[in-house]
């Protein structure tokens, strides 16, 4: 596991989560882009779908923390 001592202010720590769901994000669309199986293609997507919600929320608090 990544060494995350270094994280002291929250705009890190919220860059560093955003970053892991855009991977996880990029994950799922590779995995759905690439089942044939529909109930894979299904739990994968909503999945995705998910990760997506993630990243806008975390964007959205990154926002806010630089408006103060």
């Amino acid at each position: 596991m990544k060494d995350l001592t270094g994280l002291k202010m929250p705009e890190d720590i919220l860059n560093v989560a955003l970053v892991q769901e855009k991977k996880a994000y990029e994950f799922y669309a590779e995995v759905y882009a690439h089942s044939n199986v529909g109930v894979v293609r299904e739990l994968v997507e909503k999945l995705k779908d998910e990760e997506y919600k993630h990243i806008q929320l975390i964007e959205g608090m990154l926002r806010r923390l630089k408006l103060g």
